[in-house]
């Protein structure tokens, strides 16, 4: 066996070893996510059965923001299984010959799944945002027919903000050891739900007591108009994604960090983009012409291995261009 046969078995072995890690990440990381389902499930019950007794916009509009979360949760869901299931007979229901399932491109493509699903769920986002602010916007012209919340309602917004701390507890930590940007994206969503639960626990707690029943439906629209945002926040970070747009500070530093080999003269271009959490770059370097293929070989590997350990790097493919001004 050659040098090069060797070479190229050893980077299909390295790819093969990340991708799996990254197919492990993403089951994981599906697997907290249905303990993200179950306690929204929980949280939206209790939610709107207390303020339909409890008399509480607030708390309703609460517990369809939790509902939101069950909704995207599950549709993310989806998504992850189709992006981990690399022995599938078809790809979104396009057929996959026997032989193609296993196709690095076609794996880097379902990576994508994840960031298209999570985009489909800031749709869901906005659309119940929306129903609340207009339902609670209309319930502030009939406030003669309003009664104050009672202290059922901050009970159950109480219970919301405690079993909300457990579920960002879960996401963050998950999210930080399986490098997930879903599970971390879900951890700054329960975020806000633990805020807009506490907020709402105080709203309807002061409503109760100092009898301001239009307080009530003003902090609704208040936390339709967080959800609203939120919705609309992951919306442009997975558009962006899907647009290959990687941040262009991140790509200066990628540039800096390989124009400090003393074999480069320059870095010409420099173009990146993400297959849900994996990143790919092109790189374009100017040298001197006198190299032989062995330096630009080693020159390579070590840009490659750099990257990799800097910056998380998946794969890069580099252009190797002599510098005309040494060309004689």
């Amino acid at each position: 066996m050659n040098t090069l046969t060797k070479h190229f078995i050893k980077e299909t072995r390295r790819q093969n070893i990340i991708q799996q890690r990254e197919i492990n990440n993403l089951i994981h990381a599906k697997s907290s996510l249905w303990i993200n389902v179950s306690i929204y499930v929980l949280i939206t019950v209790i939610e709107y059965w207390l303020s339909m007794i409890g008399h509480s916009q607030a708390l309703r509009a609460d517990a369809f923001n939790n509902l939101s979360g069950v909704i995207s949760t599950v549709i993310l869901i989806i998504g992850l299984a189709e992006a981990t299931n690399t022995d599938d007979d078809d790809f979104i229901g396009k057929p996959i010959a026997k032989k193609d399932r296993n196709n690095e491109a076609l794996q880097l493509s379902r990576f994508r799944l994840e960031t298209i699903f999570t985009l489909i769920t800031s749709f869901v986002i906005v659309l119940i945002a929306l129903q609340i602010i207009v339902q609670s916007g209309i319930g502030l012209f009939h406030l003669k027919d309003k009664v104050s919340p009672n202290l059922l309602s901050a009970l159950g917004a109480f219970i919301a903000t405690i079993l909300m701390l457990v579920v960002w507890s879960l996401n963050h930590h998950n999210g930080k050891k399986l490098h997930s940007t879903s599970l971390l994206a879900a951890a700054r969503d329960s975020l806000g739900d633990v805020v807009t639960s506490l907020g709402t626990m105080i709203t309807v707690l002061i409503s109760h007591f100092l009898n301001l029943p239009w307080l009530d439906g003003t902090v609704s629209i208040a936390i339709g108009l967080f959800i609203l945002w939120s919705g609309i926040k992951i919306f442009q970070e997975c558009a962006l994604n899907l647009a290959d747009y990687v941040d262009p500070e991140f790509e200066n530093e990628m540039k800096k960090s390989v124009s400090e080999f003393k074999m480069v003269h320059k870095v010409l271009d420099l173009r990146s983009h993400y297959s849900g959490n994996i990143l790919v770059v092109d790189i374009f370097i100017m040298v001197t012409p006198d190299k032989t293929a062995l330096e630009l070989y080693k020159l390579n590997k070590h840009i490659e291995n750099k990257l990799r350990n800097n910056f998380n790097v998946y794969d890069t493919t580099i252009t190797v261009i002599p510098d005309p001004k040494d060309i004689k």
